[in-house]
């Protein structure tokens, strides 16, 4: 390094290198803002792009259509399937069907791209609101990014975008709840989970995360601390308000009813670690490891508790891991920002680089989600076998013996019912594990007792995949005559069954 003798003193020792790897103050010309930026970029284009993702959200609308016409929330859905089970069964997400039949009435299922791509940039806004916003730049940047690729991987055309929205509140409120004993309204969070409790089931996430608080507040005050004690209380209020519900007090245990012991429902099954999908939970666990590894400030029992046990609940369910990301972010957002001795929430004079930049790039993502989702062609999957479906459609009515996954489509296409009815459709919770697991691993698969199957149900045609074995065990043993196939499908009729004329 070269110094100007006018300025330095004779004798005195050169100014030493400055460190490359010392972090850049808060506010420097440091690109964090530009990771946010491109992510939302990023996110915008892959939330726009491709056709329906969620195949159960065709019975969804069947569903809501029947509420738009007068069936209460608690009778619609009845006379679906000829399954033996008892037909009872009452939506725990009914106001999430009737907005879906609302927008496909208005717009078709076109509507439906439209709401995936403006929920995910939703949740994108609320991600930036307690990650960026008025926090330390450089610590919630890493945060947002993750949370804002988990949204993408999993954002589809159902009610669990509600959740996606509301889990970076809800993180929010938990880290405000244990850091410095400051709890939402209850009369902000009570209606809210009236609502939410009605649209999707992951409303649970506010009480169990107003516990976990309560939890990690004790551990670090003691349980005679008041903010620990009033947070406990209000996660029992805001449990009881979902039974404010067509269900009623069901509605609060609904999560609890199926157990998930079928493969057939992968959004059930444990999540993997090395599965490239959960690389955003393995990111936030490796923020949270270095951090309190690192950090200036070593975490507190609380902190500890609260974290890992999020972290652990991630794991139980492929489909818990992005609503556990999305409450992480605004944590561990406050837990980087200690590690890296940054004031958190930020001085409102600095004001980080890039900053209109990165505007500038979100709002370009969302423009391009919605264009994409209103130019994507197609709007149904391809592999959605729509040529049977209308085949069934013109010969209804008809008793379909059905793969698990075809049923919305049926539902949708070819009925609604009674013209069409179904074996089974994506209601897991009404059908429950031992049913789905005798249809699919035992009737589909053709192992002892599927005669006995197929005779109780009284199917008079099938929609099947051809990589089973049923397909050709009723064409072998019993007589059934296939009608055509189409891609991986095959529509076969039983013997004898009306409608089918000329095949």
């Amino acid at each position: 390094m070269t110094t100007d003798p006018a300025t330095q003193g004779a004798g005195s020792p050169p100014d030493p290198d400055p460190d490359p790897c010392a972090p850049r103050p808060e506010g420097s010309p440091a690109p964090y803002l530009l990771l946010v930026g491109a992510a939302a970029l990023a996110v915008g284009l892959a939330a726009g792009i491709g056709p329906i993702r969620d195949i159960d959200s065709y019975w969804h609308i069947v569903l809501g259509r029947e509420i738009l016409d007068g069936v209460a929330p608690a009778l619609a859905g009845r006379g679906w399937s000829f399954a033996p089970i008892a037909d009872t069964w009452v939506s725990t997400q009914w106001l999430a069907e009737t907005l879906l039949a609302w927008l496909d009435s208005h717009g078709g299922l076109r509507s439906l791209l439209v709401y995936r791509a403006v929920s995910t940039m939703l949740v994108l806004l609320t991600l930036w609101l307690v990650t960026v916003h008025r926090r330390p730049v450089r610590a919630g940047a890493w945060l947002f990014a993750a949370g804002a690729v988990s949204a993408s991987l999993y954002s589809q055309e159902r009610s669990q975008q509600l959740t996606f929205l509301l889990a970076p509140i809800v993180g929010w409120w938990i880290e405000r709840a244990w850091r410095s004993g400051r709890l939402p309204l209850w009369w902000v969070v009570v209606p809210l989970v009236v609502v939410w409790s009605n649209y999707h089931g992951g409303w649970v996430i506010l009480p169990l995360g107003l516990g976990l608080a309560a939890a990690a507040r004790a551990l670090d005050h003691g349980w005679r601390d008041v903010a620990a004690r009033r947070s406990l209380v209000l996660a029992v209020v805001t449990t009881l308000a979902a039974a404010v519900s067509p269900s009623g007090p069901a509605n609060v245990v609904a999560a609890l009813r199926f157990n998930a012991s079928t493969t057939r429902i992968q959004e059930w099954i444990p999540l993997q670690l090395w599965d490239w999908l959960s690389l955003p939970l393995v990111l936030l666990l490796g923020v949270a490891v270095i951090s309190w590894a690192r950090g200036r400030v070593r975490p507190s029992r609380g902190e500890l508790a609260l974290v890992l046990t999020m972290l652990l609940g991630a794991t139980s369910a492929w489909r818990t891991m992005t609503p556990v990301v999305l409450m992480l972010a605004p944590i561990l957002t406050g837990t980087l920002a200690r590690a890296l001795g940054l004031a958190d929430p930020a001085p409102e004079s600095e004001r980080p680089a890039l900053r209109r930049t990165s505007l500038a790039l979100a709002a370009v993502g969302a423009l391009v989600a919605v264009l994409a989702a209103l130019i994507q062609v197609p709007v149904v999957p391809p592999e959605v076998p729509l040529t049977l479906v209308e085949r069934i459609r013109a010969a209804a009515p008809q008793r379909v013996l059905n793969d698990y996954n075809i049923a919305g489509p049926l539902l949708y296409f070819g009925g609604p019912p009674p013209a069409v009815t179904v074996g089974i459709d994506g209601r897991a919770d009404r059908y429950g594990a031992a049913y789905i697991a005798s249809y699919h691993d035992g009737l589909m698969n053709g192992r002892q007792g599927w005669e006995e199957q197929v005779a109780g149900l009284s199917p008079t045609c099938a929609l099947l995949r051809s990589d089973t074995a049923l397909p050709e065990l009723l064409v072998r043993a019993l007589g059934w005559v296939v009608v055509e196939r189409e891609g991986d499908w095959v529509l076969l009729r039983a013997p004898g069954a009306a409608g089918w004329s000329g095949t």
